[in-house]
Parts: structure tokens; sequence; C-alpha cells
């Protein structure tokens, strides 16, 4: 028997910040299959983002955020999430190993 997964949409935004410092996004939708990898991706204008902690939030249904990654000290506690971020001077990605349906939504990547 054939088992379909359904797809499910990640919509990227970026807030700017402080100091003429924009985040924008790569792509600014992604489809995916639940189960699949997601890779979500921002990048900086007007400066750099080694000074800065990124951080990602996803809209809910009510519109309010909620903190979906923020990066850790303890490795422990990032080992464990299904999402991993990786930041350098110029992007910030949010790397979603196994995605579900409660996933989909909009994310919004933002310095901190």
């Amino acid at each position: 028997m054939l088992r379909t997964c359904p797809l499910f949409h990640l919509t990227v935004f970026c807030a700017e910040v402080s100091l003429g410092i924009l985040l924008e996004p790569d792509t600014k939708t992604l489809t995916v299959l639940v189960g699949e990898p997601a890779t979500l991706r921002c990048s900086v204008t007007g400066g750099d983002l080694k000074n800065y902690q990124v951080s990602w939030y996803k809209k809910t249904e009510d519109s309010s955020l909620i903190l979906a990654y923020r990066p850790s000290n303890n490795t422990n506690e990032d080992s464990r999430s299904n999402f991993k971020g990786n930041t350098n001077a110029s992007k910030s990605q949010l790397d979603i190993q196994r995605t579900t349906v409660e996933d989909a939504g909009t994310y919004y990547c933002a310095c901190d």
C-alpha cells in the first residue's frame, strides 16, 4: 500500500534591527514533504552577524510569535531538538532535521 505524505509550506520573514542591519530571507517560501529536512536561511545586509545572536521565531495562529530556535551554550539541550542552527558573519541558517505537520508556518529570524 502506498502511503502519501502531505506537503506543507514554510514562509520566512526577517526583522530589521538597529544600526542599519537588515536580515532578509534567501527564499520566501519553501515547500517540503513531511518527514523530509528543511533549511531556512537569512542573509544580512548593512553589517555582519558576528556580534549578534540570531534567533528564529514562528508565528502562531493568533499572530503572536513563539521562539522556535535560539542557540544554547548547553550542547546537550541543542542535540535533543529537531531544530539546528548555524550563523556566520553574513548568514543564519535554521535546519529542521525531520519536518512534521506542526512545523508548517511562518518563521522569522531576528538578532538579539
